[in-house]
Order: C-alpha cells, then sequence, then structure tokens
C-alpha cells in the first residue's frame, strides 16, 4: 500500500505503535500531514482515556482515516472513534449500513469496496486440472451441537433458530445479508427477552448474537462447497475437516495451509480458486488475488456486480441452489481458458470501477472534509 501511494507521488510513512511513535509523529507533523491511514481501528483511540476522550489525533489535529474489514461486531471498541478528526470507511457496503445504524456518533462511515493492491503470484503459469478450495473450517455440526448442548435458555433458542434462517436463505438464494436475518428477527419482544437473559444492554446483546451468527454463513457456504462437488477434483487446504476427510471421498485431498506469505501456488491451477466470502455482499481478499493473478475463481457471493460493473458475470458467482456450484464447476473444466479469460475481463472491469488511484482520491477528498468539519 506504501509504494501504491508513492507512485501517486504521495511520500508514505510507515509508523509502528511502539515507544517511539510520538516522537515520529511529532517529526512528521512538523513537515506536514496530511492523514493519517489505520487499518481495522487500530490506533485510532491512542491517547484517549475513560475521563478524557482526547486522542493524539486530537492533538495534532491530523485526519485519521481507519479502513475496515470486518464487520463492527468483532471488536467493536476499534469501530468506536467519534472525534472529529476521525472518519471510518468500509469495504462493504453492509458492514457501513450497520455501523452507522448501530454506532451512535456524528459523522457517518463511508464504504469504498477494497481495491485490488495485491502484486504477488503465479504471473500466468497455470497447472493442475483441479480446484484450490483454501479455508479453515469451523464445522457446521459441531456448532450447532455445542449450541444444543447448552441448558435450555432463550439466547441458545434464539441463535439455533437464526442459524437455520441463515442456512435456509443461503440455499434460497442468498439474496439477504446473514447480518439483516438477525437483525430482523430481534424484533422489540425478542430483544426484550435476550436482554433479560444476558443481562445486559441492547447494544450488547446486538454486537454479542452477531458475533456468534457470524461464521455459520461462510462456514455453510465452505461445508457446500465440498457437498456440491463430491465428484469434482479438489485441493481443499486449511484446518477442521476431518468429518469430511473421514469420508475417504478420492477426488478430494486435504492440505495444511502454510502461511499466506508463501501460498501463491493455490491460484496456480488450471480451474482456479473457489472461495467462500465472509458475507453475502462483497469479494474477499482470495478472489482478489485471483484476479490480480489473472487466474480462475469461483466465488460464494451475492456481489452485485449487475450495479457496480454494469455487466453479467453471473457464471462467476454461485450459492447453494443444489447442483448452481456444480453446473459452473463443469463449465470450467470443460474450458479452463475461456473461464480464466471472463474473469480477467471482470478484474479489468473492477479495476477499472475501483482503482487504486480512485481511492487515494477518496482518501484525499474525506481528509479534506474531515480538516474543514474538525475546524468549524
Amino acid at each position: 500500500m506504501k509504494h501504491a501511494f508513492e507512485r501517486m507521488g504521495r511520500p508514505t510513512h510507515i509508523v509502528n505503535i511502539d515507544d517511539s511513535m510520538m516522537e515520529k509523529l511529532i517529526d512528521l507533523d512538523s513537515k506536514g500531514i496530511d492523514f493519517v491511514i489505520c487499518w481495522q481501528g487500530v490506533g485510532m483511540q491512542l491517547g484517549a482515556t475513560d475521563t478524557d476522550p482526547t486522542t493524539v489525533w486530537d492533538q495534532l489535529q491530523v485526519p485519521v482515516l481507519c479502513y475496515h474489514g470486518d464487520h463492527p461486531c468483532h471488536m467493536p471498541i476499534n469501530h468506536k472513534a467519534s472525534s472529529p478528526w476521525a472518519q471510518h470507511i468500509y469495504g462493504t457496503g453492509s458492514f457501513a449500513r450497520f455501523a452507522n445504524t448501530y454506532l451512535p456518533r456524528k459523522h457517518s462511515a463511508t464504504y469504498f469496496p477494497t481495491p485490488n493492491w495485491f502484486t504477488d503470484g503465479v504471473k500466468g503459469q497455470f497447472d493442475g486440472d483441479f480446484f484450490v478450495f483454501p479455508k479453515n473450517l469451523d464445522d457446521v455440526d459441531e456448532t450447532l451441537g455445542l449450541w444444543r448442548a447448552q441448558p435450555d435458555r432463550f439466547v441458545t433458542r434464539f441463535l439455533l433458530e437464526a442459524a437455520d434462517a441463515i442456512i435456509g436463505e443461503f440455499r434460497n438464494g442468498n439474496r439477504t445479508s446473514h447480518h439483516d436475518i438477525a437483525d430482523r428477527m430481534m424484533n422489540e419482544e425478542v430483544m426484550a427477552a435476550l436482554r433479560a437473559d444476558l443481562n445486559s444492554s441492547e447494544m450488547s446483546v446486538r454486537f454479542h448474537i452477531h458475533t456468534q451468527l457470524d461464521k455459520i454463513h461462510r462456514n455453510v457456504v465452505s461445508e457446500h462447497v465440498v457437498n456440491d462437488l463430491k465428484d469434482v477434483p479438489l485441493k481443499i487446504y486449511g484446518r477442521g475437516w476431518e468429518r469430511f476427510q473421514r469420508r475417504e471421498n478420492p477426488h478430494h485431498e486435504f492440505l495444511p495451509f502454510d502461511a499466506m506469505s508463501d501460498n501463491a501456488f493455490q491460484f496456480a491451477s488450471q480451474y482456479g480458486i473457489i472461495d467462500a466470502a465472509p458475507i453475502h455482499d462483497a469479494l474477499h481478499d482470495r478472489t482478489l488475488r485471483a484476479m490480480s493473478n489473472g487466474s480462475g475463481f469461483l466465488m460464494g457471493s451475492n456481489w452485485s456486480y449487475e450495479t457496480f460493473l454494469g455487466g453479467d458475470y453471473a457464471e462467476l458467482f454461485f450459492d447453494g441452489a443444489p447442483g448452481a456450484l456444480r453446473e459452473r464447476a463443469e463449465r470450467v473444466m470443460q474450458s479452463p481458458e475461456a473461464h480464466r479469460a471472463q474473469c480477467r475481463d471482470f478484474a479489468r472491469h473492477y479495476q477499472q470501477q475501483f482503482s487504486l488511484f480512485g481511492f487515494v482520491k477518496h482518501l484525499e477528498q474525506l481528509s479534506d472534509m474531515v480538516r474543514a468539519r474538525a475546524r468549524v
């Protein structure tokens, strides 16, 4: 990211959060800081205490822009910064909407899809007639079994009911975010019962429920991939697949996943990767990396390609309808080159619409806005 900013003429400095941070910031501030960008909220609240909300950024009077890749239910403290010098940006539209609905602050969060800043990889070298499926699994049967084994409480009954609704939505076309499903189910009466059971505030209850349910969707998508492609060659990388390994399916190979810094191989097969997104309306970093490599992908997401790109890329995305993924996989196996060509076309249009240059310009505009409002 630093190199990308510098290619656009913006001197960029990485400042570690350690004992030398303030000294480095003061030195940089003496030369002029346009804006600070933080990832996932880390560093947004530096300097603030329970009795004094003043942050380092208030003292320096520089815009601090935070780009979030996770849903606000995870580490909500990293999403709560409300200084006039702070601005939150989300890489997924539904995350921004959730934050703007349930995290009270004066200045709304914005949304900008993740630019493709990946440059590593296989650079067009493809070999091997198989799909790669990289995904750690939290077995859905085990998760639901743990909930069922707990003492009978309203909260566990609600979690099981909501999980059933999320699973059903994926199998019926995946048109509604699993977070939206949970919110719709938490009406006034249900929220009152959850609050009584958990003895907590409405905000704490809501965030707790979303945290508990968040992985249900993605793990259901992951298990669907292996089930729907039972006769398709798959190399599955990651932990948690023991129940599926016991099937001894000769078409499926289960392998450990090494460090993220050394896994370009996952984009090098003829058929490409299959990706299970954390949320129904987003792309995922593995798909972005496949795009940067010119390799193929099939994406378990309902990302709105027609809205954002004005084109029909339905063959690159799948939901939980029986056989839908299998049908797409068959087309890939019949012509891997044609599939990669369509993926490259998608990547080219995505890059045009959500370029790194556009992202930097968005940050510049936000920093100007933040500076103007903070000085009013």
